[in-house]
């Protein structure tokens, strides 16, 4: 194991769902292979972390920030390409709307943290903190999935509780409010983490590393018929 050994949420989910597929990317150099979903998922991120960068934040800034973001790996054809631009320029447009409304201080935009869990160092990046009228700090997640998930899904939420985390023990703040964006609907959901939820999630992560750590990889061959490397992995049934 590598002396700078590093655990994020990416990671950790990754290992969650099948040990072994964890060694194929992270130990063996595998790539995820790139689809539609995952390029467009990307481009909306950057647009939006232009956007708000940007000292001037009109409709037509945000429009330019989206067509220089994007870019046509992953789709299957020029016609998934016209539609999934469309969707992505309704998305934009509509949250446009929502959050010129808005009296609220985006204070960081995919903001990088290296927390201390154990003696492991847990890295992510929160797509959006703000800091609301009232003082209240809020952490917004962005998703492009066309379906908006259940509420008992996002209270599940492994994620949002490390960003909870990272909140109090790297930025020094506790948050207020905790939210996913739903762009495709344009709707937020809101979420609330406990300190135990927190300590579970934590101790998730350091029980991962540490299995990370003894390369415990073992495959979860239950997982084959929905894992993207079926194709490639000698368990893949």
């Amino acid at each position: 194991m590598r002396q700078d050994f590093k655990i994020s949420y990416s990671r950790i989910s990754t290992y969650l769902f099948c040990p072994y597929k964890y060694k194929l990317i992270y130990f063996d150099g595998f790539h995820m292979p790139v689809n539609a979903d995952i390029t467009f998922g990307h481009i909306i991120h950057k647009t939006l972390e232009k956007f708000h960068r940007n000292k001037e934040q009109t409709y037509e800034v945000l429009s330019e920030c989206y067509d220089n973001a994007w870019k046509n790996d992953g789709f299957d054809d020029p016609q998934q390409i016209f539609e999934y631009y469309e969707r992505g320029r309704q998305m934009l447009l509509n949250y446009y709307k929502s959050f010129s409304s808005l009296n609220t201080e985006v204070l960081y935009v995919e903001k990088a943290f290296d927390a201390n869990i154990g003696k492991y160092k847990f890295m992510g990046i929160i797509d959006r903190i703000d800091k609301c009228s009232d003082g209240k700090y809020e952490i917004i997640d962005y998703k492009t999935h066309a379906k908006v998930w259940n509420q008992e899904k996002i209270d599940q939420d492994l994620q949002l509780s490390f960003y909870v985390y990272a909140c109090k023990n790297v930025f020094g703040f506790n948050l207020d409010k905790i939210s996913i964006y739903f762009l495709s609907e344009n709707k937020k959901i809101y979420t609330r983490r406990s300190k135990n939820e927190i300590s579970c999630a934590i101790n998730l992560a350091i029980e991962t590393a540490e299995n990370i750590e003894i390369e415990n990889f073992g495959p979860d061959i239950s997982k084959c018929k929905i894992c993207s490397f079926k194709l490639k992995c000698g368990y893949s049934s």
